[in-house]
């Protein structure tokens, strides 16, 4: 099982160790202290053995201090520097900050590769379809800003897995259970990955201060009704450019055979979306990118 150590417990016996093994060391460099403080002298035994273990004492703590510094525990310890890498990224961050269960499922998803010896930065690319899904969860709680944010930076991946194959934007629109999901491939640019893990950190940011509902929120508030002419009029529009084809976006055999064409109409609908005013467009886009049904 893979988890998320807390690296105190390995940590202290790594600085255990390393003092023991240095003690040698410290002892010699105690001894030549000695030597050379006491040279011309004739101290008694006694006082040569007291001087040798208070400079024997000094060292071994100064060196037990060296090995607690952060610096040097991420080098000698396997689990401080798995916990910096997994920190280093936005998106896990977030998550472990803002929902513990969802966290869970990342270091699950993350142990598969990471216990095989896959790259950390490696495995938060394979596991990208997981965050979005846990996204789309969220995103009913996020608010109007972040929704739009998200769209704009969804957008982005579905261009860049178009340019690449029509039929990677149509998987990573609608995957399918047991077949390679393309937003796991190294497909995107390292610009574009880093947008998405902040993207997806600000999500989870912006769910977490709608769910405490705490009165901060100001969203205005879209009536139904208004929502639901909004989108007619973005699907008239989208008819009036695909004619009888921008119906036929749910039609799963339609999708297979024009993969290139649905990506296009996905994208050409949230650019029809992002041009309403920003509230509208943000409330629209919270719905139809977690697959809500606007009517």
């Amino acid at each position: 099982m893979f988890a998320i150590p807390p690296g105190q417990q390995a940590g202290l016996w790594l600085s255990y160790t390393v003092v023991l093994l240095l003690l040698p060391v410290c002892a010699v460099i105690a001894g030549v202290i000695v030597g050379v403080s006491n040279r011309d002298q004739s101290p008694e035994d006694g006082s040569l053995v007291r001087q040798f273990l208070l400079f024997l004492a000094i060292f071994a703590a100064a060196t037990w201090g060296i090995t607690r510094l952060p610096s040097i525990q991420s080098r000698i310890n396997p689990e401080v520097r798995l916990q910096e890498q997994l920190h280093a990224n936005l998106a896990y961050e977030a998550i472990e900050k803002y929902s513990p269960s969802d966290t869970v499922k990342v270091q699950a998803a993350l142990a598969k590769d990471v216990g095989n010896g896959v790259r950390v930065a490696d495995a938060f690319v394979r596991i990208r379809p997981l965050f979005a899904t846990l996204v789309r969860e969220r995103l009913g709680f996020a608010d109007q800003a972040t929704a739009v944010m998200w769209a704009h930076v969804m957008g982005d991946v579905l261009q860049q897995m178009k340019a690449a194959d029509p039929q990677k934007c149509l998987r990573t629109l609608n995957p399918r259970e047991g077949a390679p999901q393309p937003l796991s491939e190294p497909v995107l640019s390292e610009a574009s990955n880093a947008a998405f893990m902040k993207a997806v950190a600000e999500v989870y940011a912006s769910a977490s201060a709608g769910m405490r509902n705490d009165g901060t929120r100001k969203d205005p508030r879209i009536e139904l009704q208004a929502l639901q002419m909004e989108y007619r009029l973005v699907m008239e529009q989208m008819k009036g450019e695909f004619g009888d084809d921008a119906g036929r976006s749910k039609d799963l055999q339609w999708r297979e055979a024009h993969p290139a064409m649905y990506c296009d109409m996905v994208l050409r609908k949230m650019q029809l979306i992002l041009q309403r005013e920003p509230a509208m467009a943000g409330t629209l886009l919270r719905e139809y990118l977690r697959g809500g049904d606007i009517g």
